[in-house]
């Protein structure tokens, strides 16, 4: 069976590999909010160790129509709810704590920067699970046109608001925690990529939200994962 992390209390379950992956910006917004959750993370053992086809076991367990990693279990009400896929999770948690807007037009433009963010992550995942030799290749593409288009594009967004300290509205919502995790991915994946003077918008919203309490506390504890970004398979973890 997967490694399960407990907390007291918690009634959010968030099962996912044992990887930062998709399910990151979902561990920060719960770090954010201060809902305590556990957090299952299959393809290892209590003990650490690797395990097989613990997703494939429990899977089928679930009582949601489409299983998938990550996905999400809220038994805080009298009714159960089972959300799977990344963006549902994160859309149902940002409504669930008031992260996704306050306005139409706000709840729009989260909505098209999640999508572009996607679009985005989709190429970082081309690259990283492109197999060797090939991978110095696709990389050396990626480093050049995928984040000059979509880094830059973040870069330029930001520069058009008057805060810098997160991407839509007055205040944090669920599209700050989704680009800081691809926008810190970029900077480990392409070194020196998001800079104070390459990218000084960018640099100042992920300064910012890495000194946000909450998020600067769950930074240093044992639960969160630094590395590995994505699985075994891929060729940067």
């Amino acid at each position: 069976m997967p490694q399960r992390i407990e907390k007291k209390g918690a009634k959010m379950e968030l099962g996912y590999w044992a990887i930062r992956g998709l399910a990151q910006p979902i561990r920060l917004l719960f770090a954010y909010v201060e809902e305590p959750f556990s957090d299952v993370r299959y393809g290892l053992n209590q003990d650490g160790t690797q395990c097989v086809n613990d997703w494939e076991s429990v899977k089928t367990e679930l009582k949601m129509p489409f299983p998938n990693l990550p996905y999400l279990i809220d038994s805080t009400s009298e009714v159960e709810v089972q959300v799977s896929q990344s963006n549902s999770v994160m859309r149902y948690l940002g409504r669930r704590f008031d992260l996704y807007g306050q306005t139409l037009a706000e709840c729009t433009a989260i909505d098209v920067l999640q999508d572009d963010a996607y679009d985005y992550r989709n190429k970082i995942v081309d690259t990283v699970y492109t197999p060797n030799p090939e991978y110095e290749k696709v990389y050396a593409r990626f480093a050049t046109d995928a984040v000059s288009r979509h880094i830059g594009g973040f870069e330029r967004y930001l520069g058009e608001r008057d805060a810098h300290t997160h991407f839509v509205g007055t205040d944090i919502s669920i599209i700050d925690f989704i680009l800081y995790e691809l926008v810190w991915q970029t900077s480990v994946m392409v070194p020196g990529s998001v800079s104070e003077t390459s990218h000084p918008n960018l640099f100042a919203f992920m300064t910012a939200f890495e000194k946000i309490p909450q998020i600067a506390a769950y930074m240093i504890h044992s639960d969160y994962i630094e590395r590995p970004i994505n699985s075994d398979n891929a060729s940067f973890k």
